[in-house]
């Protein structure tokens, strides 16, 4: 949440949702979410990688910028 405040400018806002969710959404729209399958899952696995979130959030923010 940090990287995004700095480089994006915005505060991030955590919600819970259900045991092992992870989503990143945008302005209604999912920029990223948990991949893998529910065997990777029990293992901890499928986070997406912070530096493509906050790249993702950047591509995004410059899609609404352009409309």
């Amino acid at each position: 949440m940090t990287l995004i405040k700095q480089r994006l400018g915005i505060e991030a806002v955590l919600k819970p949702g259900k045991i092992g969710q992870f989503n990143v959404i945008a302005d209604g729209k999912t920029i990223a979410e948990r991949g893998g399958n529910w065997f990777t899952r029990i293992f901890g696995a499928g986070y997406p990688d912070l530096e493509s979130v906050v790249e993702q959030l950047e591509k995004h923010r410059a899609g609404d910028a352009a409309r």
